[in-house]
């Protein structure tokens, strides 16, 4: 099973290869009224000399070029369902992204750090007007099938959300590689303003070449991980409630 995931890990990586507004992102209407210019309708000259924003189909994701925090923006979903930071030198992954309907979104994206030679991958997966969102027990056993995982998740509360957390490690003894660790973070955020409304998220740390060395900080990349999870937010619709 280590050998089908790092298998499978190594193929990702062969396909793959807050909101203000500053000056460029203002135009004036008819009627003297500012409003926001998007990032994908500017001039990749005038945005930040990221991946998240230099690459076209990642920066239609964009909320905004302001840095939210050192090294992190805000990525708001097509069905504008909800906001998460999202790391500067992320790319989407349109292979691992799909758009269902007006009720289910996923987002797949990917960063390497060429000094550290380490690949992030992550996923997430919106979920609205679905019941089985609402039994936390069957989206885990959903999420834990998904990442061959049979321990227990740690739960977690903040502001209108319930978040179950859960991480593995695998090393890859039997692969004639010298960086064989494989860190893995998983679970689900449960909306508590909201029924039938929740977010699947995985995110997997590697080293991306066998023959480099590789600086795999299992406490940084947890910590990530918990950034980003912990900055998703869902829009509510004054409508819907």
């Amino acid at each position: 099973m280590k050998k089908i995931i790092l298998i499978s890990f190594s193929l990702l990586l062969a396909l793959t290869g807050g909101c203000g507004m500053n000056d460029n992102e203002k135009s004036i209407t008819n009627n003297n009224k500012t409003e926001a210019v998007k990032p994908k309708d500017m001039d990749p000259k005038d945005l930040p000399q990221v991946p998240a924003f230099q690459d076209e189909k990642t920066r239609e994701y964009m909320v905004s070029t302001k840095e939210e925090e050192p090294g992190y923006y805000v990525l708001e979903s097509k069905l504008k369902g909800f906001r998460m930071l999202f790391p500067e030198d992320a790319k989407y992954l349109s292979r691992r992204s799909s758009l269902t309907g007006k009720n289910k979104e996923s987002i797949g994206f990917n960063s390497y750090e060429k000094d550290t030679n380490v690949m992030f991958d992550g996923h997430v997966t919106y979920y609205k007007e679905e019941s089985f969102v609402n039994e936390p027990e069957a989206m885990l056993d959903i999420v834990s099938g998904k990442n061959d995982y049979k321990g227990e998740y740690k739960k977690s509360s903040k502001k209108n959300t319930d978040i179950y957390f859960a991480k593995k490690k695998d090393i890859f003894e039997d692969i004639e590689r010298k960086y064989n660790d494989l860190y893995s973070y998983f679970g689900y955020v449960k909306s508590t303003e909201e029924d039938n409304l929740g977010i699947e998220f995985a995110f997997t740390f590697g080293c991306k070449n066998e023959n480099q060395p590789c600086s795999l900080d299992e406490e940084k990349a947890k910590n990530k991980v918990e950034k980003l999870i912990h900055s998703i937010s869902f829009l509510i619709d004054e409508k819907d409630k």
